[in-house]
């Protein structure tokens, strides 16, 4: 799918093309011709009455600028040659002061989010191994708990046990949903923003 509008930073060369061609009044007549129909190179030479070659160079220029393209129909000559027909092109024309700043806010922004889940995942880590040496005490306590329960004859607490696997396993896999998180957030935001520039 083609893009519906030409996006140019100010220090753009192809600005300076673009400039160029809409300060031509020749360019300017071949556009306002192209506006109404498809036409060939020969056609609006011979419609607007002007030499080929500047025609040519016109057209080239347009076409470089973004302004015209290259139409769906075309046709052959007597010498077998195809004779492109040319359009204007449906595009809107953006000028922004650095385009390139916005992709690298963005960039910059995922990469804080990796990070985010980068340390989240870290802590998790930790924790999981102050949880495996807990839980080596909590089995070994278990253990002696059992054997005092079977000589006193009481219950012994393991829920204890329990709740810090549970809490483990939770704290494991915290960084994976803040990743998923920060991404779709950030997809959306980028599709936001895109959709207002159309």
């Amino acid at each position: 799918m083609a893009k519906k509008y030409i996006m140019l930073e100010l220090d753009d060369e192809k600005l300076k093309i673009l400039s160029d061609v809409l300060s031509n009044k020749t360019a300017k007549k071949i556009l306002e011709y192209l506006a109404d129909k498809e036409a060939s190179e020969g056609e609006i030479s011979s419609e607007l009455n002007l030499p080929a070659n500047t025609v040519n160079y016109n057209i080239k220029n347009l076409i470089e600028a973004g302004l015209i393209e290259t139409g769906k129909n075309w046709k052959w000559s007597v010498k077998g040659k195809k004779i492109l027909k040319y359009k204007v092109a449906n595009k809107k024309i953006i000028i922004s002061p650095k385009s390139s700043s916005s992709v690298n806010k963005i960039l910059g922004a995922f990469a804080v989010t990796g990070v985010f889940a980068l340390v989240i995942k870290l802590f998790g880590l930790t924790q999981n191994n102050a949880g495996t040496n807990s839980n080596y005490a909590t089995d070994y306590g278990m253990e002696l708990s059992k054997v005092a329960s079977d000589a006193v004859g009481s219950g012994a607490n393991s829920g204890a046990g329990i709740a810090q696997a549970v809490q483990t396993a939770q704290i494991s896999n915290v960084w994976i949903w803040f990743l998923l998180g920060g991404i779709v957030a950030l997809v959306i935001f980028m599709i936001l923003n895109w959709r207002k520039l159309e």
